[in-house]
Protein backbone atom coordinates (compact mmCIF):
# COMPACT_ATOMS: atom_id res chain seq x y z
CA UNK A 1 0.00 0.00 0.00
CA UNK A 2 0.96 3.43 -0.88
CA UNK A 3 1.85 6.22 1.63
CA UNK A 4 -0.91 8.49 0.66
CA UNK A 5 -3.68 5.37 0.85
CA UNK A 6 -1.89 4.43 4.36
CA UNK A 7 -2.46 7.89 5.54
CA UNK A 8 -6.04 8.28 4.10
CA UNK A 9 -7.28 5.17 5.99
CA UNK A 10 -6.01 6.09 9.49
CA UNK A 11 -7.44 9.32 8.89
CA UNK A 12 -10.88 7.56 8.05
CA UNK A 13 -10.25 5.37 10.82
CA UNK A 14 -9.99 8.44 13.06
CA UNK A 15 -12.73 9.74 11.87
CA UNK A 16 -14.64 7.15 12.47
CA UNK A 17 -13.79 6.72 16.21
CA UNK A 18 -14.32 10.67 16.85
CA UNK A 19 -17.39 10.34 15.55
CA UNK A 20 -18.81 7.38 17.16
CA UNK A 21 -17.07 8.82 21.05
CA UNK A 22 -17.29 12.15 20.92
CA UNK A 23 -20.74 12.56 22.52
CA UNK A 24 -20.00 9.94 24.98
CA UNK A 25 -16.30 11.30 26.24
CA UNK A 26 -18.07 14.60 26.43
CA UNK A 27 -20.23 13.76 28.35
CA UNK A 28 -17.81 12.17 30.71
CA UNK A 29 -15.90 15.48 31.03
CA UNK A 30 -18.65 17.58 31.41
CA UNK A 31 -20.08 15.53 34.10
CA UNK A 32 -16.01 16.33 35.81
CA UNK A 33 -15.61 19.71 35.13
CA UNK A 34 -18.29 22.58 35.23
CA UNK A 35 -18.08 24.58 32.43
CA UNK A 36 -18.56 23.51 28.51
CA UNK A 37 -15.28 24.99 27.52
CA UNK A 38 -13.43 22.86 29.79
CA UNK A 39 -14.84 19.72 28.85
CA UNK A 40 -14.98 20.41 24.92
CA UNK A 41 -10.69 20.94 25.75
CA UNK A 42 -10.44 17.45 27.53
CA UNK A 43 -12.42 16.16 24.83
CA UNK A 44 -9.81 17.52 21.95
CA UNK A 45 -6.72 16.58 24.17
CA UNK A 46 -8.06 13.30 24.03
CA UNK A 47 -8.60 12.49 20.25
CA UNK A 48 -5.54 13.87 19.87
CA UNK A 49 -4.06 11.49 22.14
CA UNK A 50 -5.87 9.07 20.20
CA UNK A 51 -4.82 10.43 16.62
CA UNK A 52 -1.03 10.50 18.17
CA UNK A 53 -1.32 7.05 19.27
CA UNK A 54 -3.69 5.07 16.73
CA UNK A 55 -0.74 3.02 15.61
CA UNK A 56 -0.06 2.16 18.90
CA UNK A 57 -3.88 0.15 19.37
CA UNK A 58 -3.13 -3.44 19.77
CA UNK A 59 -6.93 -4.66 19.57
CA UNK A 60 -6.38 -6.44 22.92
CA UNK A 61 -9.62 -4.36 23.86
CA UNK A 62 -12.50 -2.16 21.88
CA UNK A 63 -11.39 0.96 20.83
CA UNK A 64 -14.44 2.67 22.97
CA UNK A 65 -12.60 0.92 25.84
CA UNK A 66 -9.18 2.07 24.74
CA UNK A 67 -10.58 5.63 24.09
CA UNK A 68 -12.45 6.19 27.63
CA UNK A 69 -8.77 5.02 29.72
CA UNK A 70 -7.45 7.74 27.53
CA UNK A 71 -10.06 9.94 28.47
CA UNK A 72 -10.32 8.80 31.90
CA UNK A 73 -6.44 9.11 32.44
CA UNK A 74 -6.32 12.49 30.60
CA UNK A 75 -9.29 13.20 33.19
CA UNK A 76 -7.27 12.04 35.92
CA UNK A 77 -4.23 14.47 34.59
CA UNK A 78 -6.50 17.26 34.92
CA UNK A 79 -8.15 16.84 38.19
CA UNK A 80 -4.54 16.29 39.19
CA UNK A 81 -3.26 19.69 37.96
CA UNK A 82 -5.96 21.58 39.32
CA UNK A 83 -5.01 22.48 42.71
CA UNK A 84 -7.08 24.80 43.62
CA UNK A 85 -10.57 22.99 44.90
CA UNK A 86 -13.79 25.56 44.76
CA UNK A 87 -15.10 25.05 48.29
CA UNK A 88 -18.42 24.17 48.42
CA UNK A 89 -21.19 26.77 49.15
CA UNK A 90 -23.31 25.19 51.87
CA UNK A 91 -25.16 28.40 52.74
CA UNK A 92 -26.57 28.66 49.36
CA UNK A 93 -27.90 25.16 49.85
CA UNK A 94 -29.07 25.40 53.70
CA UNK A 95 -30.26 28.79 53.05
CA UNK A 96 -32.66 27.10 50.00
CA UNK A 97 -33.61 24.08 52.27
CA UNK A 98 -34.87 26.46 54.84
CA UNK A 99 -37.10 28.73 52.38
CA UNK A 100 -38.00 26.01 50.07
CA UNK A 101 -36.95 28.13 47.32
CA UNK A 102 -38.33 26.41 44.05
CA UNK A 103 -35.01 26.70 42.54
CA UNK A 104 -33.87 24.00 45.05
CA UNK A 105 -32.69 21.29 42.55
CA UNK A 106 -30.39 23.97 40.90
CA UNK A 107 -28.75 24.40 44.62
CA UNK A 108 -28.70 20.87 45.13
CA UNK A 109 -27.52 19.85 41.76
CA UNK A 110 -24.71 22.68 42.53
CA UNK A 111 -23.87 21.18 45.57
CA UNK A 112 -23.60 17.49 44.08
CA UNK A 113 -20.85 18.86 41.65
CA UNK A 114 -18.97 20.58 44.41
CA UNK A 115 -18.89 17.80 46.82
CA UNK A 116 -18.05 15.33 43.64
CA UNK A 117 -15.33 18.17 43.12
CA UNK A 118 -13.72 17.44 46.52
CA UNK A 119 -13.50 13.55 45.90
CA UNK A 120 -10.16 12.04 45.40
CA UNK A 121 -9.53 11.90 41.06
CA UNK A 122 -10.26 7.93 41.03
CA UNK A 123 -13.48 8.51 43.45
CA UNK A 124 -14.82 11.35 41.33
CA UNK A 125 -14.20 9.20 38.17
CA UNK A 126 -15.75 6.07 39.78
CA UNK A 127 -18.78 7.61 40.63
CA UNK A 128 -18.46 9.61 37.18
CA UNK A 129 -18.28 6.13 35.34
CA UNK A 130 -20.95 4.05 37.09
CA UNK A 131 -23.56 6.67 38.23
CA UNK A 132 -23.24 9.03 34.58
CA UNK A 133 -22.23 6.70 32.22
CA UNK A 134 -23.41 3.92 33.68
CA UNK A 135 -20.94 1.58 33.17
CA UNK A 136 -20.02 -1.87 34.89
CA UNK A 137 -17.77 -1.82 37.51
CA UNK A 138 -15.70 -4.22 35.17
CA UNK A 139 -15.78 -1.82 32.15
CA UNK A 140 -14.63 0.90 34.88
CA UNK A 141 -12.15 -1.32 36.54
CA UNK A 142 -10.71 -1.91 32.71
CA UNK A 143 -10.85 1.68 31.61
CA UNK A 144 -9.35 2.71 34.79
CA UNK A 145 -6.46 0.27 35.12
CA UNK A 146 -7.67 -1.28 38.19
CA UNK A 147 -9.10 -4.41 39.16
CA UNK A 148 -12.98 -5.10 39.37
CA UNK A 149 -12.97 -5.09 43.33
CA UNK A 150 -10.76 -1.93 43.68
CA UNK A 151 -13.65 -0.24 41.38
CA UNK A 152 -15.91 -0.98 43.90
CA UNK A 153 -14.40 -0.25 46.56
CA UNK A 154 -13.25 3.63 45.05
CA UNK A 155 -17.13 4.10 44.38
CA UNK A 156 -18.00 2.66 48.34
CA UNK A 157 -16.03 4.40 49.81
CA UNK A 158 -16.59 7.78 47.15
CA UNK A 159 -20.17 7.16 48.51
CA UNK A 160 -19.35 7.39 52.00
CA UNK A 161 -17.54 10.60 51.60
CA UNK A 162 -19.95 12.28 49.87
CA UNK A 163 -22.47 11.04 52.43
CA UNK A 164 -20.18 12.87 54.93
CA UNK A 165 -19.69 15.95 53.16
CA UNK A 166 -23.77 16.59 52.74
CA UNK A 167 -24.17 15.70 56.62
CA UNK A 168 -21.91 18.56 57.47
CA UNK A 169 -24.30 20.90 55.15
CA UNK A 170 -27.09 19.17 57.06
CA UNK A 171 -28.42 18.46 53.62
CA UNK A 172 -29.59 14.94 53.36
CA UNK A 173 -27.64 12.43 50.92
CA UNK A 174 -31.13 10.84 49.86
CA UNK A 175 -32.85 13.76 48.87
CA UNK A 176 -29.41 14.92 46.29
Amino acid sequence: MQKETVRQTDAESFNRLVLENQEKIYALFRRMVSSHDEADDLTQETFIKVYKNLSKFRHDSSAYTWIYRIAVNTGLNFLRRRKARQTIGFEKVELAAETGNPDIADFKNEALKKVLAQLPSKQQMVIILRTYQGLAFRDIGRIMDITENAAKVNYIHALKNMRKKFEAMGVSYETV
